[in-house]
């Protein structure tokens, strides 16, 4: 399938897969400096030759994902430069773009993030850290964007292949890293959807106070836990739902969100399952204890042992009954290291990446 995109120049970093010598995980690695339409316009050009991947629209759907773009347009509406761009150098209609980028036809992943603060590491720096829950499979397009648009930040975020301006988390050059996690996927109306809001905050936003402010303005789509960090390892949960958002500050160094609203206020948005809240809570017996265990001494090596823990339900592969992990990554806001798992990390192996790039301008580089 990726065939004719590897001619124009995308080089597959390989990811050691445990199942079987000959198989092997990639990773895509794109550099996009420049205006945010040339950004756009060079994607699509990269992207053209795979059309074939996006799904198939009716109508109905797009007009229904327009009312998401007039709400992104409100909001952060130079991201709407990088859709026309993408749908001008793909030749691709710049609705079924907008849809396929803007609103939330496509995924309901889970997910599981952690957030540690730099006093209570090894190294003393800030970790933001997650299990991304999604279909195994299409761990093959995790895509790394390095991006520096136009009077923008610089930042190192994480995509699909041919979703070339949403982010699914990152961190950027002023030291915020961020996340989100899904608690319901019940569709309150046309909003500003995380993939979304996730690229605007690390384009724009210094800490985590800035990021908060942002998402407690936004119209939300489905319920989401945000979880912030920043380098001077201040933290805090977003807990963002159409009918309330509540943000909470921690000072014990720690957070942790996945599947679940937890502050009492929001518990009435959670939709009840037992299984999820089994699972939830199998998560967060084991994460207090293991963090007050291992307070002052914790690394990615320990934090990596984690994400692929199966006793405690951080790693499940009992798909459809529980999403399996589709990708991993730990990031420490003011080191230039990020630590990337392309698949399961329970049989998968984590590459390092420099999170800084030397990018040219007005250019998209596929490696």
């Amino acid at each position: 399938m990726f065939s004719e995109a590897c001619n124009l120049g995308i080089k597959r970093a390989r990811a050691i897969c445990g199942i079987c010598s000959e198989d092997v995980i990639v990773m895509y690695e794109v550099k996009l400096s420049g205006s945010y339409y040339d950004i756009g316009l060079r994607i699509g050009n990269l992207f053209k030759r795979d059309k074939e991947l996006l799904p198939k629209f009716s109508e109905e759907n797009i007009v229904k994902g327009m009312e998401y773009e007039k709400e992104v347009r409100k909001y952060a509406p130079e991201l709407l430069e990088e859709v026309q761009g993408i749908a001008d150098g793909s030749g691709v209609d710049y609705r079924i773009v907008a849809t396929h980028e803007l609103s939330p036809y496509r995924l309901q992943p889970s997910c599981l993030a952690m957030a540690i603060s730099g006093d209570c590491t090894r190294t003393g720096l800030p970790v933001l850290a997650e299990n991304e829950e999604w279909i195994e499979e299409d761990s093959k397009y995790l895509t790394l964007c390095y991006t520096k648009p136009g009077g923008k930040l610089y930042s190192l975020g994480f995509t699909f292949y041919w979703a070339g301006m949403s982010r699914y988390g990152g961190v950027n050059e002023a030291g915020l890293a961020i996340c989100g996690v899904s608690t319901s996927f019940v569709n309150s109306g046309p909003g500003v959807m995380f993939n979304v809001a996730e690229r605007w905050i690390l384009d724009n936003c210094r800490t985590v106070e800035e990021a908060a402010e942002f998402i407690e303005k936004i119209p939300n789509e489905w319920g989401i836990a945000y979880l912030l960090i920043d380098k001077k390892g201040s933290i805090a949960k977003v807990e963002a739902h159409r009918e309330k958002t509540k943000t909470t500050y921690t000072d014990k160094g720690f957070e942790f969100v996945s599947l679940r609203f937890d502050s009492p206020e929001m518990e009435r948005y959670n939709a009840w399952d037992q299984q999820v809240f089994d699972r939830y809570s199998a998560r967060k017996s084991f994460l207090s204890k293991w963090f007050r265990q291992n307070k002052g001494n914790i690394d990615d090596q320990a934090i990596m042992n984690v994400l692929k823990d199966h006793e405690n339900e951080m790693c499940t592969h009992d798909y459809p009954v529980n999403m399996p992990i589709c990708w991993s990554w730990i990031l420490s806001p003011g080191s230039d290291e990020a630590a990337v798992c392309a698949g399961p990390p329970c049989k998968n192996e984590f590459r390092r990446s420099r999170v800084a790039q030397r990018l040219e301008p007005a250019r998209a580089n596929f490696k």
